[in-house]
């Protein structure tokens, strides 16, 4: 045929050390190592965006954040129709498309939710099933799959099983963070969306193009491993965490309150006194043997979906697999990502076989994940549209890489270039601005903040340049009374997103 059938897999909050092909020792991904030997593995990839529904919306169009409008979790724009994605651009390619597991491209309404209560959610899958998509089973988030009747919601509740993981997520009290999923493993969220995207698999026909989103919400919390998955966990195989005694003493970094409390990440709020430093060593110990144990699960689900799609497709297959962005993972006694713009969030793993691609090659080029949209449309045949901020993957590689990376959300941005890091927080609550400056070539774990350092001033005063460098950015920043703090503004004065950069 003369189009590959594409495979793009997804997972949430996955740390880049939690595949062996990337270092890990845990032995958790036998099948994406497996991918990975016959695959392309760029070594030094980093999301467009710290979370979720930027990063996701990102995938879909290529386009930064701060130009596809889609800057937050939970306000900002949802990801407009206007714009060119993914299953429009392939149908007209002829691709029949469908998408499995969690979307997030509008943001979720978190002030209506309700840990007791399943609320009605079909406003949003109608939205969803504007973008294109010729099939969605939807599982829309861990939580949100609680909170709202998706797909997979509508199936716990028909077998009586969602008033229980409801429970167990959002309102039972001994639980910090994590817990034991409370039924057979099966009917685990990502066991779930697996099973559809099998089934949507075994429905294709060979002949007509397919694209096949699976996009799985695990590992992101809440840790809700089945225990079998839990066990297979050698606590002794694991990595140890990346902490500095007393390096939250330094003021000037912005997770200082999410190690003293009241926290500024989301593993703040099971800590007791809203402060991470009181979880205990046994703890942390738990909670990233379940975080394993949930890629472990994940894995074998993916292993059984390429080996489904080898069977109905043969060498006419293509496959992308990432994150959409990392996780703290206990590292600087931390676990979540809201806010963090550590090496832990910001780097992903990115996997891509071609069809019939018979070897495996590491790719050292630092590269965006705003490169994917190109690279899955250049698959298809399909045109880059002129609103995508990246190109397709090879042609960024055979460029050298990008000359610096923006990372950027509501309120806060990363710059980094030559090994040298840029990071601005901006705390809406206290109107407080965090930078932090990084050198990644003597300080790889991001202990010492160099921001005031005056043999970094000029460095600082390049990094923050490519945060100005294009004339659209003098029409949406808003420029602070003191003259020093740069950051997108919503028309009622609040910041929304430290501005990115353009086409690097």
């Amino acid at each position: 045929m003369s189009k590959p059938h594409i495979l793009f897999i997804t997972t949430d909050e996955q740390h880049l050390r939690t595949l062996s092909c990337y270092g890990a020792g845990t032995g958790t991904t036998p099948n994406l190592d497996a991918l990975a030997e016959c695959s392309d593995v760029y070594e030094t990839a980093y999301t467009v965006s710290p979370v979720c529904l930027p990063a996701r919306c990102a995938f879909m169009t290529g386009m930064y954040p701060h130009h596809s409008g889609s800057i937050s979790n939970i306000f900002g724009a949802s990801l407009s129709l206007e714009h060119p994605n993914l299953f429009t651009e392939l149908k007209k390619q002829g691709y029949r498309t469908a998408l499995c597991g969690k979307c997030h491209f509008i943001p979720v309404p978190y002030p209506a939710t309700r840990g007791d209560m399943t609320l009605e959610y079909e406003h949003f899958t109608a939205y969803y099933r504007l973008l294109g998509m010729d099939r969605l089973r939807l599982q829309d988030d861990k939580n949100n799959s609680l909170w709202y009747y998706d797909d997979y919601a509508k199936d716990l509740a028909r077998r009586g099983m969602l008033r229980t993981c409801r429970y167990e997520a959002h309102e039972n009290p001994v639980n910090h963070g994590y817990y034991d999923f409370p039924f057979d493993s099966s009917m685990h969220p990502d066991a779930w969306t697996a099973r559809q995207a099998l089934d949507d698999i075994e429905s294709r026909d060979p002949d007509e193009p397919s694209f096949l989103w699976v996009s799985f919400s695990g590992p992101h919390y809440p840790v809700d491993t089945p225990r079998e998955y839990t066990d297979r966990i050698d606590p002794a195989k694991m990595e140890p965490r990346v902490f500095l005694d007393g390096e939250w003493d330094d003021g000037t970094k912005y997770h200082a309150r999410g190690y003293h409390g009241p926290g500024t990440t989301e593993g703040s709020g099971h800590a007791k006194d809203g402060a991470q430093k009181n979880y205990t060593g046994e703890y942390w110990t738990e909670w990233r043997r379940r975080y394993l144990g949930n890629i472990a699960l994940i894995d074998e689900w993916i292993g059984r979906i390429l080996a489904a799609a080898h069977a109905k497709f043969g060498d006419d297959l293509a496959v992308v697999f990432t994150t959409d962005h990392g996780e703290m993972m206990g590292n600087h006694s931390l676990w979540g990502k809201n806010g963090s713009l550590y090496e832990d969030v910001l780097r992903i793993p990115l996997i891509v076989h071609s069809p019939g691609q018979r070897t495996g090659r590491r790719i050292p080029e630092t590269v965006s994940s705003l490169e994917i949209f190109p690279t899955l449309l250049g698959f298809a045949g399909a045109p880059i549209p002129p609103t995508a901020d990246g190109t397709t993957l090879r042609q960024m590689t055979e460029r050298g890489g990008r000359l610096f990376i923006i990372s950027e959300c509501d309120n806060r941005a990363a710059v980094l270039r030559d090994g040298v890091k840029l990071e601005i927080n901006r705390d809406g609550l206290r109107g407080r601005v965090y930078r932090e400056l990084y050198d990644l070539k003597e300080d790889p774990h991001e202990f010492e903040n160099r921001y005031g350092d005056p043999r970094y001033a000029d460095t600082v005063r390049e990094l923050e340049g490519l945060l100005e460098a294009e004339p659209y950015l003098t029409e949406t920043v808003f420029r602070a009374p003191d003259g020093a703090d740069y950051w997108l503004d919503d028309g009622r004065g609040a910041g929304l997103a430290w501005n990115g950069c353009g086409k690097g």
